[in-house]
């Protein structure tokens, strides 16, 4: 853990001064782990595409499931905790539900089917269900109270406001599990939700801080002001509220690269909508669903559209570079297409109803 992952000020806010060196001597850090796991599976990916040797991807596949199981020992029944402070403060995040380390659980695989069914209720009703504009940062809970050398009010900073930053990676893992509720919680940290809620407050409007006061706090909606970060002397202009929703808008696509291509599963529960990008585009309509794919080299690349079999059953003929064909889905609703594109010139696809 050292003296942070993702939180500058969980080991400041939540160790005592005498306990600081046994914490960063022998702290962990359930987020790191949660989030290793699925970087070292992407590391040893493009490490095979590039030609690596075999047995250093292995051993970086071996480290990917390391990783993975710490993460699963750390199930407390209905989340995953935090983070481990040491022999004398133990851990923190099994009486509160801290959002950080949940979503990276399930996109990094250390959640299962049953674990993740659990977390993804346990989520809804203790973090989003309470908050009008995305999922809170720490559940209402004893882990509110932080005993460290920073003091921060509930409902605050990292003692509970809400992360367009956390945010967005909760919204990829609701998309891998739930495309409806992946949808609520993009809305959920929008610009457009928080001047619906908190019209007073004029940032979070068209730009914002890095965090919002949540439902816990004295000022919902608000930021904070003093010591030791004070956001309202900089209330806008933080680049977490402008990419984070860019960023989380291309997971409810589904969107993962592929070393031939790329793969769309796209969970939106609408009946059309376009996403353009100057890299790739992706749209729904009553006909069906299009796109483009426009890498900096140009070559033969592979799109798959992953879909719901019942969904994908509906299709009869693709369309390639203007070229039309039959297609057959796979049984687990895979729609595969192979076309050349690149280099300013897009390999253009489209799937259409028979």
């Amino acid at each position: 853990m050292l003296h942070d992952d993702w939180n500058d000020a969980l080991v400041m806010g939540w160790v005592p001064a005498q306990s600081l060196k046994e914490c960063l001597d022998q702290s962990e850090s359930v987020l790191n782990s949660a989030m290793a796991s699925y970087v070292f599976d992407r590391y040893a990916q493009v490490l095979a595409y590039a030609g690596g040797e075999s047995a250093f991807v292995a051993g970086v596949r071996r480290h990917a499931d390391a990783n993975r199981q710490a993460v699963r020992r750390q199930w407390t029944g209905k989340w995953f905790r935090r983070a481990y402070l040491g022999p004398t403060l133990g851990w923190l995040g099994e009486k509160g539900l801290w959002v950080s380390p949940q979503p990276w659980a399930i996109i990094g695989g250390a959640a299962g089917q049953a674990e993740t069914r659990e977390l993804v209720q346990v989520v809804d009703e203790e973090l989003r269900h309470p908050s009008p504009i995305g999922a809170l940062q720490i559940s209402k809970s004893p882990d509110m109270i932080s005993h460290g050398v920073w003091k921060m009010k509930p409902g605050t900073q990292v003692d509970g406001g809400v992360w367009p930053s956390l945010n967005a990676t909760l919204i990829w893992a609701l998309a891998l599990v739930d495309g409806g509720k992946a949808w609520d919680e993009w809305k959920k940290n929008s610009f457009a939700r928080h001047a619906e809620v908190y019209p007073e407050v004029w940032y979070g409007t068209w730009s914002g801080p890095d965090v919002l006061n949540s439902v816990n706090s004295e000022h919902p909606g608000e930021t904070t002001g003093g010591s030791p970060l004070g956001w309202t002397d900089f209330p806008v202009f933080n680049m977490h509220t402008h990419a984070c929703p860019l960023f989380a808008a291309s997971k409810l696509l589904g969107l993962e690269f592929t070393e031939a291509g790329l793969t769309l599963a796209p969970k939106l529960p609408l009946r059309s909508y376009r996403f353009d990008s100057p890299l790739l585009g992706v749209a729904k309509s009553g006909r069906g669903y299009e796109g483009w794919y426009n890498p900096s080299s140009r070559d033969m690349w592979t799109i798959r559209l992953k879909l719901p079999p019942e969904e994908a059953k509906l299709f009869a003929r693709i369309e390639i570079n203007g070229s039309r064909k039959s297609v057959s889905p796979a049984p687990d609703g895979v729609i595969e297409m192979k076309g050349e594109g690149g280099e300013g010139s897009p390999l253009r696809w489209s799937v259409r109803r028979g």
